[in-house]
């Protein structure tokens, strides 16, 4: 969803300055992740083996005991964490990508989920109004209200405590909001070495991911380096170069295309993560990005004002933002993919108004790659 040295969605937040609607900000001034971020990451970081038991009921009357893989890992700079999850379920596999990021403005932990029993995959909604977190430093808490298909409500509570360097226990309850909850399940993790958790291509019940999804990831998937010309007037006042690092990347199962970046620009050090996934309600594909330019590090904004279009060989970002009080747009395409190289062309202007070439950026993929 955005690529080399300008991030796409939100240009403005990109390499040469952060546009919150009045002001801009130098990166070389972005904050730094918050210690509360860095806390919770810490203690959860790395890779672990889930032995899961689901407690009775009317399907499983005498429960059931099954597995799974779960890790927790930064993202890029560490102003996000990220958790990727695979639990075998009675109803079949679930794929999960949680992101949790610290709002610096709000003095809060925020999140998001996707996986692939969701017919939206990104619970970009529940993200914004319905889940709620906490770190105390020894148990990390998610509350969200969930409404069923007939819009009853309900309180989900999940917690993981007794954290230790090589384990913790996780749980998850339900109930009827202000009254009791009924346990669902009880995680006991241990942690493992990296090389003792293989690529799982285990699928869902519900099939695969979108195949405009898993034609994006082959195209795009591997590590590139990249360098970046940006046009005198457009982001940068005088124009300049940039360099930069990005890994594109599936979560769980294929369902999510990670965009991590890393980048070097006139103006300052940038990082980026960007969410690409596929919208089975709307047959569409969306996205969202994640920076350390403003205070919220992921921006909802960037998903409710963006389009993104892929035809098998170009993907397209549209995307509108303010700039004081104008009404901005921004156009961004990845063209020319090949096996080792694309290139990535940006263009802003005022709504309505023609576009002027902000940014070029030539992408290499590294050579272990190929």
């Amino acid at each position: 969803m955005k690529n080399a040295c300008l991030k796409t969605l939100l240009v403005p937040i990109v390499c040469a300055m952060f546009i919150d609607g009045v002001t801009a900000r130098s990166l070389t001034s972005a904050p730094q992740p918050s210690s509360e971020l860095q806390s919770v990451t810490k203690a959860l970081a790395g890779q672990w083996s889930l032995s899961v038991k689901f407690e009775p009921n009317s399907s499983f009357p005498d429960g059931l005991v099954n597995t799974g893989e779960e890790t927790w890992r930064s993202g890029p700079g560490g102003f996000t964490l990220l958790e990727e999850e695979h639990l075998r379920m009675p109803e079949g596999d679930l794929f999960l990508l949680g992101v949790v990021w610290w709002n610096t403005a709000g003095k809060a932990f925020h999140g998001m989920e996707c996986q692939n029993l969701l017919p939206y995959t990104c619970d970009v909604k529940g993200a914004q109004n319905d889940i709620t977190m906490s770190w105390d430093g020894k148990q990390f808490v998610i509350d969200e209200v969930e409404t069923s298909k007939i819009g009853k409500k309900s309180m989900w509570h999940e917690v993981w405590s007794d954290i230790t360097p090589t384990s913790f226990t996780q749980t998850g309850e339900s109930g009827d909001p202000g009254g009791p909850r009924k346990r669902l399940f009880t995680i006991h993790a241990t942690r493992v070495a990296s090389n003792q958790i293989k690529s799982d291509q285990s699928q869902s019940k519900d099939g695969e991911p979108a195949p405009e999804m898993e034609s994006l990831a082959k195209a795009l998937k591997g590590n590139w380096s990249t360098t970046c010309e940006f046009a005198a007037g457009g982001m940068s006042p005088t124009g300049g170069s940039g360099t930069g690092e990005e890994n594109w990347r599936t979560g769980p199962a294929g369902y999510v295309l990670m965009e991590e970046e890393h980048v070097h620009s006139p103006s300052g050090e940038m990082f980026l993560i960007a969410f690409h996934w596929w919208d089975k309600t709307t047959n569409s594909l969306r996205g969202m990005l994640c920076n350390n330019s403003g205070p919220a590090a992921c921006d909802f904004n960037t998903y409710s004002n963006s389009s993104l279009n892929w035809d098998g060989k170009r993907l397209t970002i549209d995307m509108g933002f303010p700039q004081g009080e104008k009404k901005m747009t921004w156009h961004e395409i990845w063209s020319g993919i090949t096996a080792t190289s694309f290139t990535q062309t940006g263009e802003m202007g005022e709504l309505g108004g023609p576009l002027k070439p902000a940014v070029t950026i030539h992408g290499t993929k590294s050579e272990a790659d190929h």
